[in-house]
C-alpha cells in the first residue's frame, strides 16, 4: 500500500518513508536523488528479496523426497521428461543417495537426446519472432550421460525416444509397484507435455507433486506451452475429478509446483502410520498466543 493510500485512511506515513524522505532532503538535485535511491536503496532492496524469496528449483526435490520416504511404505519413482545432458537429472540422483535413500526411488529419465522436435504450430511457438524454440536445439550425447550415470549409481534408467514410443503400458503398468513422487515435466512443448500426461494418468496418485519448467513461456499465457496445459487439465481434459492443485509451500510465488489430485485415482500411497484416531483431543492450554 502506497503512502497516499494510508494518508486517506488516517494512517501515519511509515517510518521507512519518513527516513527516505530525510535522506532525499540531503541530496541536492533529481539526478543525484535518482542514482543514489536506485544504487544504494532499490537494488539492495532488490537483491535481498531475491535472495529471500526467489524460486529454486532444486530446492524442492529433497523436501519432496524427505515428505514421501519419512511418511509412507515401499518404494517410488521420481520421472524426468526432458533430460538433455543430465543437468536436473545427476542432482536427483545425488539427492537420493544424500538422503540415504537409493534403495527405494527410481530415477526415471525420458528424451530423445536428438533435441528439440519440430513444432506442432501456434500452441508451442513463441508469441514474438525468433522466441521459439528451434528443431534440434538441446541435443546430446546418450551414452556419455549413461557412462557418467552408471559410473556413480545403480538406480536409474534413462528412456531414449520420443515419449509416445518410451512411456509404454508395460512401463506404466510397472509404476503401480513403484508410485511416482514427482513428476519433472521439461519437455517445453505444450504438445510434448500433453502426450506425458495423457499416458502416465493411470499410474499417478493423488498427491504426487508436479514441477513445469516452463510455465511463463509467453507470460504464461493459458494459450500456449506447459501453461495451456495446465489449465487444460483444471478445465476436465483428463476426465472429471482430475486437478492440479498449486503447492505455495514448494513453489513460493513460482507457480511451477503442483500437486496432482484424481478423485478416481485406482493407486495411493501407503502411510506408515494413521493419521486421525477417534481417541484424537485437542486441549485447552492458556490464554496467550502462545501455544
Amino acid at each position: 500500500m502506497d503512502t497516499t493510500s494510508l494518508l486517506a485512511r488516517g494512517q501515519k506515513k511509515p517510518a521507512s518513508i519518513k527516513i527516505l524522505h530525510a535522506i532525499s532532503l540531503l541530496l541536492p538535485g533529481d539526478w543525484l536523488k535518482s542514482f543514489v535511491f536506485l544504487n544504494c536503496i532499490h537494488r539492495p532492496r532488490k537483491l535481498l528479496r531475491s535472495l529471500l524469496f526467489d524460486f529454486y528449483r532444486m530446492d524442492h526435490i529433497y523436501d519432496v523426497i524427505k515428505e514421501f520416504t519419512g511418511n509412507y511404505q515401499g518404494n517410488f519413482s521420481i520421472l524426468e521428461f526432458g533430460v538433455a545432458e543430465g543437468y536436473s537429472f545427476v542432482k536427483k540422483l545425488y539427492a537420493t543417495r544424500y538422503l540415504k535413500c537409493e534403495n527405494r526411488i527410481t530415477i526415471h529419465g525420458f528424451d530423445s537426446f536428438e533435441g528439440m522436435p519440430k513444432d506442432s504450430g501456434r500452441c508451442d511457438q513463441g508469441l514474438h519472432a525468433g522466441d521459439s524454440w528451434v528443431e534440434g536445439q538441446y541435443q546430446s550425447d546418450f551414452k556419455a550421460l549413461v557412462d557418467c550415470c552408471a559410473a556413480r549409481y545403480e538406480n536409474f534408467q534413462l528412456h531414449k525416444g520420443m515419449f509416445d514410443a518410451t512411456i509404454t503400458e508395460d512401463f506404466v503398468d510397472r509404476l503401480r509397484h513403484t508410485p511416482p513422487i514427482l513428476v519433472w515435466i521439461d519437455c517445453d512443448y505444450y504438445t510434448s507435455a500433453k502426450i506425458v500426461f495423457e499416458r502416465i494418468l493411470p499410474a499417478l496418485p493423488s498427491g504426487c507433486v508436479i514441477y513445469f519448467d516452463e510455465p511463463y513461456f509467453n507470460y504464461g499465457s493459458r494459450f500456449t506451452g506447459e501453461a495451456r496445459l495446465i489449465h487444460e487439465i483444471n478445465a476436465g481434459l483428463l476426465g472429471e475429478g482430475i486437478e492440479l492443485v498449486p503447492d505455495l509451500a514448494l513453489s513460493l510465488a513460482s507457480n511451477r509446483i503442483y500437486r496432482f489430485i484424481n478423485l478416481n485415482a485406482s493407486i495411493g500411497y501407503e502411510p506408515m502410520e494413521k493419521r486421525f484416531s477417534a481417541e484424537d483431543r485437542l486441549l485447552r492450554n492458556n490464554g496467550s498466543p502462545f501455544p
